[in-house]
């Protein structure tokens, strides 16, 4: 059972969801506590939304993902996914993130703006473990769930057993690795304990 959320992009999770893609990249925000965004959680549900969702932002091959017709606030949202974190590396410039352009949807002009926002402070690149729920779970939005924030709490919690994995196991180890060795110049942030 899963009771908190973190809430991204709906193109996004549908990216990790399906394994194109195997993680975020996260600087802050407004509403964040010290204005950095924070990483509480090893376990979470993909909270999907539409605020500031731009298929521009979005490779020409991926940008099919964003769905227009979906309402940006609706009384309802709809569980899909669920992660844990696998590892946590830190980015402090776009160059670094050149050598992982095959293995993300997003353009390079989004990954530049959001190196670029806040320059003094670096960006966690969170690399996730997703997983698919076999029958997608839809609540009611509650009010607490509204505004510019990352982390929602959900009540009642999800049950995620019945769930399996975005890609097999080998393939993902592999994956893991070449993230990992493209990026070995940047630092390693602790990854949460639970």
């Amino acid at each position: 059972m899963l009771n908190i959320a973190l809430k991204e992009w709906s193109a996004t999770i549908d990216a990790l969801a399906s394994g194109d893609q195997l993680f975020l990249l996260r600087k802050g925000g407004i509403r964040e506590a010290n204005r950095h965004f924070e990483i509480p959680h090893r376990h979470f549900l993909l909270y999907p939304t539409h605020f500031h969702e731009a298929d521009r932002l979005l490779k020409p091959e991926f940008q099919h993902l964003v769905d227009y017709d979906a309402p940006v606030a609706g009384d309802t949202v709809t569980f899909t996914a669920w992660a844990e974190v696998a590892d946590v590396l830190t980015v402090n410039h776009a160059e670094q993130l050149e050598a992982l352009s095959d293995l993300h949807v997003w353009t390079d002009e989004f990954v530049n703006k959001r190196i670029a926002w806040k320059p003094r402070h670096a960006a966690d690149l969170i690399v996730l473990r997703t997983y698919r729920l076999i029958e997608p779970i839809q609540i009611p939005v509650a009010p607490h769930h509204k505004g510019c924030k990352s982390w929602v709490d959900i009540n009642p919690a999800i049950d995620i057993t019945r769930s399996f994995p975005a890609i097999p196991d080998a393939e993902w180890e592999d994956r893991l690795r070449e993230i990992r060795l493209l990026l070995s110049e940047a630092s390693v942030k602790p990854v949460p304990v639970a």
